[in-house]
């Protein structure tokens, strides 16, 4: 077991900008998460954390986290 992960809790991560979220069922799918630029819900802004909250973001594929986030740093 890596460092971190017997604390590990499956969670939310978001995506800042449309609400959208993936499950991190792994530390390992948290880090990916975070290195794509997912957040957690008590970091979306307040646009974005009623949505959530209210169950309307979208969950988006594993495949869609990254090609969002490979579109971000190519910015």
């Amino acid at each position: 077991m890596k460092e971190g992960e017997e604390d590990f809790e499956p969670h939310p991560m978001y995506e800042p900008i449309t609400g959208k979220f993936m499950m991190a069922d792994t530390m390992e799918e948290h880090l990916i998460f975070k290195e794509l630029g997912l957040v957690h819900e008590d970091e979306l802004d307040e646009k974005h954390k009623g949505k959530a909250k209210k169950g309307g973001a979208v969950v988006i594929s594993f495949m869609e986290a990254v090609e969002d986030g490979m579109k971000k740093k190519q910015k």
